[in-house]
């Protein structure tokens, strides 16, 4: 395998896509914040260094970063690196954006990449950490035909479900509604089953009437046998980057003058628990925070932030108010 690849964004999702790239017998340059994280990517054969180090010698670029604004600043570096030095002999370079990144924020930064003659697409993934690690996500790509053609054998080194949505932007797009409708789900079945607890129906038989019946969703099938029924809650994803995928969902609906509410309505719930729960709390711990309202156990949401470490019921595990 010739192509080089830079990933920026070593993360819990990111680390395991890169050592994917390795296992596939790319080239590949690593860079994170987290000086462990790239420690163990270059035990796993991976190379490190500075973007000015080695961004004329790969083919692309690959972000898988926390946010727009975060994004937005490493493309100034690269931008800033890739500008350094002229004349030189290079192929054409593309960044992909697997971030979870505002549309709008996407089709700027395409516009802007262009301007330098560097490629751009958006492909962010779904399916967790787990699929990260087999390479089984699923991956939805926004961008040119033409562009998601040249990246679609790279992209199949991370995940077995490709996508071309539409254009640039889609794909972040696409991905914002899909995390939206996870997290309602989510946040309903969590709502539902602790009702029908209520009701002496048994948590375990409840989702597994709902599994073989018309509600079942992937938070049924998948969230609550594996990490909530369990309470293990170690789904590897956390509470407050959920909470970001709902905010951003929420600002695309309004932006759009949908007329809904339910996205602000979920945000409410997400955005409160993730001030209620520890800090790095699991997302699937949303259902400890619908025990303290559901049937008013515990907190109640108005009760002030001050007022959560007082919650009486003990399963709720939640920060203190000095934090």
């Amino acid at each position: 395998m010739s192509e080089s690849i830079g990933f920026i964004g070593l993360g819990k999702m990111g680390l395991p896509m890169a050592k994917n790239l390795l296992k596939k017998g790319y080239y590949v340059f690593g860079l994170d914040v987290d000086q462990t994280a790239m420690s163990e990517f270059q035990s796993f054969g991976g190379n490190i260094g500075k973007i000015e180090d080695w961004v004329h010698d790969v083919q692309f670029i690959l972000l898988m970063l926390p946010s727009s604004t975060i994004v937005n600043k490493v493309l100034q570096e690269i931008l800033d690196a890739y500008s350094s030095e002229k004349n030189i002999q290079q192929e054409s370079l593309m960044i992909i954006d697997m971030s979870s990144s505002y549309p709008t924020e996407t089709r700027k930064n395409c516009e802007r990449l262009d301007s330098h003659h560097i490629c751009f697409i958006d492909a962010p993934v779904s399916g967790g950490v787990k699929k990260a690690i087999d390479g089984s996500l699923t991956v939805m790509a926004g961008g040119t035909s033409e562009h998601f053609e040249r990246c679609k054998r790279l992209l199949g080194a991370l995940g077995s479900n490709l996508f071309h949505i539409g254009p640039v932007g889609s794909g972040h797009l696409m991905k914002a509604i899909n995390n939206y409708l996870s997290a309602t789900h989510l946040l309903a079945s969590c709502e539902a089953v602790q009702l029908l607890e209520a009701f002496d129906v048994q948590p375990e038989q409840a989702i597994h009437v709902i599994n073989q019946s018309t509600g079942k969703s992937g938070s049924t099938e998948y969230k609550f046998p594996n990490f909530i029924l369990n309470e293990e809650y170690n789904s590897g994803f956390t509470l407050d980057l959920l909470r970001k995928d709902v905010e951003m969902a929420k600002q695309i609906f309004i932006d759009a003058q949908a007329a809904t509410s339910m996205p602000q309505l979920v945000f409410e719930k997400f955005n409160e628990a993730s001030k209620a729960l520890e800090k790095n709390a699991d997302h699937t711990e949303i259902n400890r925070f619908v025990s303290s309202y559901l049937l008013k156990r515990g907190i109640s949401n108005e009760e002030s932030k001050k007022n959560v470490t007082g919650c009486s019921d003990p399963s709720i595990r939640v920060r203190s108010s000095s934090m």
